[in-house]
């Protein structure tokens, strides 16, 4: 790692700037609290991702076809001059890669044409949107409980191992994950400010927001439709008429951001597209590429992810959950786990 002599320096910053944080956050000063958070969060993820070279599997991938995008937005390539014959099955040896949704892939493309093909160019716009992520988490952590538990939202997210690594590139699947992450938070956001405000705007930018998550990793992005009829029905501030006329708003704004993409890759490159379609819901029901396990393979992941008390919390916040199952925030959180 080139980076290691900056370690020691970033880590000594870092925990002076958590202590202060801590400091301030204990006397109720969220504003410079978080501020602090945010910054470093920002230094954690700046130094992670200054490795000089691409990491191996995903990152790779995502690096060529972005980078093939520069010269072409609207033709994804993986090998950009197929000179030997290849399977369009095949996403590691590929010609057209509709293998993932295009936004993150764009948005390297963008930030690589702006300040040159390298790898901090390819990891800026993860940097940038997990950074952002830290506040994010502070504002849904704070509506959903107190700012306290904000505070301590925003913390986890400011120091989360996982979403560290994934900014890096050095996690599969790297930065669409980070993409993804990002819009779903930023389309419940939107959703909170809409309940607040009962402004159609908020109402659009939570569709919107959505359609981009979908659009960086696919329909788990609905999850944020339960997560915002709980959010508004819990307002008390709409009509069953009401809210049936923003939820169709809502997924018109959706609607118009993914769909176009989809539309587009079959028509043009119908035969790469319907194959990696018929993978949707071969990820549900199949072992697909060898990646087998047993059926609680995600519930062991998660003291991976999250550390190994991670099962006493997330027990007895169920449980409180089914105690009181007419609590709609609560609920909305059991339903986003």
């Amino acid at each position: 790692m080139n980076n290691l002599p900056y370690s020691i320096p970033t880590i000594i910053l870092c925990a002076i700037g958590y202590y202060f944080s801590w400091r301030l956050y204990s006397k109720d000063n969220f504003a410079i609290a978080i501020f602090l958070l945010i910054v470093c969060g920002l230094a954690l993820r700046i130094y992670t991702s200054s490795d000089f070279f691409l990491h191996t599997w995903d990152e790779r991938y995502h690096a060529l076809v972005a980078k093939n995008l520069i010269h072409h937005p609207l033709t994804p390539t993986l090998y950009d001059n197929p000179i030997l014959p290849y399977d369009y099955k095949n996403w590691t040896s590929n010609h057209i890669w509709v293998h993932k949704q295009p936004l993150p892939l764009w948005t390297m493309a963008a930030s690589m044409w702006l300040f040159g093909v390298n790898e901090i160019a390819l990891r800026l716009p993860s940097i940038i949107l997990t950074t952002i992520g830290i506040w994010l988490s502070f504002f849904i952590g704070s509506y959903f409980f107190n700012k306290k538990v904000g505070y301590l939202t925003a913390f986890f997210f400011s120091i989360n191992g996982l979403i560290i690594e994934l900014t890096g590139g050095r996690v599969a699947t790297d930065h669409i994950d980070i993409f993804f992450l990002f819009f779903i938070e930023l389309a419940i956001v939107f959703s909170i400010l809409f309940s607040l405000k009962q402004k159609t705007v908020f109402n659009v930018l939570a569709g919107v927001s959505m359609g981009a998550a979908i659009l960086s990793k696919w329909l788990p992005a609905i999850i944020v439709v339960p997560i915002w009829l709980l959010i508004v029905a819990d307002s008390g501030k709409f009509t069953t008429k009401g809210i049936l006329k923003q939820f169709i708003i809502l997924l018109t704004a959706c609607i118009l951001i993914f769909l176009p993409w989809q539309l587009y890759i079959y028509k043009v490159f119908p035969f790469e597209a319907t194959w990696e379609a018929s993978f949707n819901f071969k990820h549900i029901t199949e072992v697909l590429e060898e990646r087998t396990g047993p059926f609680y393979y995600f519930i062991d992941r998660i003291r991976i992810n999250y550390g190994e008390l991670i099962y006493l919390p997330l027990l007895w916040f169920l449980w409180r959950t089914f105690q009181n199952i007419r609590d709609k925030k609560r609920l909305a959180i059991s339903i986003w786990v």
